[in-house]
């Protein structure tokens, strides 16, 4: 089962390519995100906001690992 952020990155996907944008190459927590941001729903769905929290957390995270192994190489 596809997370609301998963789930909401595809609806965006096909209404984005209906009207001629082709995102397909991102992936379905990135396109939610993007709907996310672009649509302004933080406090619409408590649930969804936390998903993004989470995202945007591991994401954080992936990149400070990459920083700090370059200022040690």
């Amino acid at each position: 089962m596809n997370s609301d952020l998963e789930e909401l990155g595809h609806l965006f996907a096909t209404l984005m390519e209906e009207r001629g944008y082709d995102i397909k190459d991102h992936t379905p927590v990135m396109n939610g995100l993007g709907a996310y941001f672009i649509l302004d729903l933080e406090g619409t769905y408590p649930a969804l906001d936390k998903e993004v929290e989470e995202a945007i957390n591991i994401a954080y995270d992936m990149a400070m690992t990459t920083i700090n192994k370059t200022k040690l190489h």
